[in-house]
């Protein structure tokens, strides 16, 4: 396999794309410590938790312009709406086959009118509501997006990951899926920087999942989908809307954040100089080692790890640096909240660098300190996921201070 670039080269093509030296800007290196104190507004769900607030897991999540939570419980095929005050709303859907009912509900977005998008991946459409819940319309969508996001201005989603057609927005693209008519209809918007690779992965047919008995192989399954022929440690397209309509992104090991229009070039980039951290021979054993034990303890009740996917996962190739930013979120108000890994590469619970609106870096929450919100809405309002020892789910809702928003 072809070494990916280095940092060097990822900075110099990075830059040079993105114009940077009109609209950059570039924070010092040092952290500026922020406190995490946020007030809590309510919570909902756990044990103990009415009926309406028995989550059956950890759902997508969003706030509308008045403050209201809707929750996407995909178990359960509703999506349940939280007031203010944390109080039971509505409901909005059902299981079913009919207009606006929900086999398999996988993403949820929501306007600040009060209107929503879900995705049903069992019916492979969005369903459509209006402000209250009313159903509106499901849209026919194929092959279903990764991760969508509600266009501010228009009937329309952002999304990662499917054109609706299937052939040109991937992992690292994202389309504009029109829905204002029956079936979507989908302009790729952006194409993200990927580390280029010799290999494409080839063609799988049916055969390819059975074993040497002819049966289905789970380990087989998971090869063949792909499961081994990721590069450990190759950095990912992170991205959320703005308020106004823009993309924010990050594709690269660097710390580079393009702000761009859709479809139009990029606006500024934010930059902080921390470099991102070289994979050493050490980090390769640790993460092979690693991803051994996951699939171990996956395809345990499967007659165990073949050695071929052993084998596979000590094969994979590995990008040289460990990107500086882990994940990209905006906040209600157009700020970006960038977390960065922790001590180690896979560690969750690393430093949030938070910039404002203007694009000016207001300082860092310390790592352990504070986690991304699931979700940001009005007057500070955020909201998160908490799990007791017994795995039940509870929303709880927060306020930030005035600078962190």
């Amino acid at each position: 396999m072809r070494a990916p670039p280095t940092l060097l080269t990822t900075c110099i093509l990075t830059l040079a794309a993105c114009g940077c030296d009109a609209g950059s800007t570039g924070p010092d290196a040092e952290d500026r410590p922020l406190a995490a104190d946020f007030p809590e507004v309510y919570r909902a769900g756990g044990s103990d938790a009415p009926d309406w607030a028995q989550f059956t897991r950890r759902g997508p999540v969003s706030f509308d312009g008045s403050g209201n939570l809707y929750v996407l419980d995909p178990f359960a095929s509703q999506v349940v709406v939280i007031d203010p005050e944390g109080q039971l709303a509505g409901t909005i859907g059902q299981a079913g086959e009919g207009p606006g009912e929900f086999r398999f509900p996988y993403h949820l977005a929501v306007w600040r009118d009060g209107r929503l998008a879900v995705s049903d991946i069992a019916r492979g459409t969005i369903h459509v509501f209006g402000p209250g819940g009313d159903f509106d319309r499901s849209v026919g969508a194929g092959t279903l997006p990764e991760l969508i996001r509600p266009d501010p201005s228009a009937d329309a989603l952002y999304a990662q990951g499917s054109s609706g057609g299937g052939d040109e927005i991937d992992d690292y693209s994202i389309g504009r899926i029109d829905l204002s008519g029956d079936d979507v209809v989908s302009d790729l918007v952006l194409r993200a920087w990927r580390a280029p690779r010799e290999d494409p992965p080839g063609e799988v047919s049916a055969d390819d999942f059975l074993d040497s008995s002819g049966n289905v192989s789970a380990a087989r399954m998971l090869m063949m989908g792909g499961a081994l022929e990721g590069v450990f440690f190759e950095p990912t397209l992170r991205w959320d809307i703005l308020p106004d309509g823009r993309v924010a992104y990050a594709d690269s090991s660097a710390y580079a954040i393009k702000i761009v229009t859709p479809g139009g070039p990029e606006a500024e980039v934010l930059l902080r100089p921390i470099p991102p951290a070289a994979v050493t021979g050490g980090l390769r054993s640790a993460a092979i080692e690693r991803e051994i034990d996951r699939y171990t303890e996956l395809l345990e009740d499967q007659g165990g790890m073949p050695d071929e996917f052993r084998e596979g996962i000590e094969e994979r190739g590995f990008y040289p640096e460990v990107a500086v930013i882990r994940e990209l979120k905006s906040t209600w108000q157009g700020g970006l909240w960038i977390r960065r890994p922790g001590e180690e590469p896979w560690d969750d619970e690393g430093p949030i660098d938070v910039f404002g609106p203007n694009r000016q870096y207001l300082g860092t929450l310390a790592a352990g300190t504070a986690t991304m919100p699931d979700a940001s809405g009005p007057d500070g309002l955020v909201a998160y996921w908490e799990v007791d020892e017994r795995d039940v789910p509870t929303i709880v809702v927060k306020r930030l201070t005035e600078e962190l928003r």
